[in-house]
């Protein structure tokens, strides 16, 4: 289905973000919700982006409460009252500070470095789970919370095609199994963070597996799809979690 009609402009990636953010003037809001509420892939797209949002909340939150160390706060104070007939020098001073901020909240947290074969490892052999659905939800979702210390649930993956097959918790981990319409099998081993944040895609096998962690939450995904099938479940699956 088309995201725009005769009388407005295509719905853009901008647009989506500025929805998402709130920042879109109310008229191409309402278009904007419009296409969202008619189109399923546009739909996606948007969910995909909430997702990307939580997860940096969930990443660089704990960072941004931290106070400024106190040598980049007097280094930006000296740029700013640096002589006036020296414009050139103070932006560059003023956007080398803005590069070691950058540094330290970003790329520290990414740096962490590729994850750990262990945890792959126990995910992958953690994938046969007893197929059976439980009625009852609510003792697997309280499990899952204690288990990583979170208020979170079993995420819902059915707008993507995937049905909940089973859920098996056991040694200080849970795994949540879904199969799609082909049967084909997706899992979601979960376990409490060891406070290190990851995030990697790659290849085992037939196997394509992401793993999501932060301070707090360690997922590992694994399910035999295209990279872009596997982000667009992963990040469905992290939304899903906390909603």
């Amino acid at each position: 289905m088309s995201d725009h009609t005769p009388n407005h402009p295509p719905i853009a990636e901008v647009d989506l973000h500025a929805f998402l953010d709130g920042e879109l003037p109310e008229d191409r809001a309402r278009v904007v919700e419009a296409a969202i509420l008619a189109d399923p892939a546009l739909a996606d797209r948007l969910a995909a982006y909430e997702a990307d949002k939580a997860m940096m909340k969930r990443l660089y939150s704990p960072l941004i409460e931290r106070p400024v160390p106190q040598h980049l706060i007097d280094l930006a104070q000296s740029a700013a009252e640096a002589p006036m007939y020296r414009p050139w020098a103070d932006w560059r001073r003023l956007g080398a500070v803005a590069a070691v901020v950058l540094l330290l909240v970003g790329g520290g947290a990414y740096l962490a470095g590729r994850p750990a074969g262990d945890v792959v490892q126990m995910a992958l052999a953690a994938r046969d789970v007893p197929a059976s659905v439980p009625s009852d939800l609510s003792p697997y979702n309280a499990a899952l919370s204690r288990i990583v210390a979170l208020n979170i649930k079993v995420p819902d993956l059915s707008r993507a095609g995937y049905r909940l097959a089973g859920v098996k918790v056991a040694d200080g981990a849970a795994t949540v199994a879904y199969r799609d319409a082909a049967d084909r099998l997706f899992t979601i081993y979960l376990r409490h963070s060891d406070g290190t944040v990851r995030f990697d895609q790659f290849k085992r096998d037939n196997l394509r597996v992401c793993v999501w962690q932060d301070d707090q939450l360690s997922m590992v995904m694994a399910g035999e799809m295209s990279a872009a099938v596997m982000q667009k479940l992963a990040s469905m699956a992290y939304v899903g979690l906390t909603a």
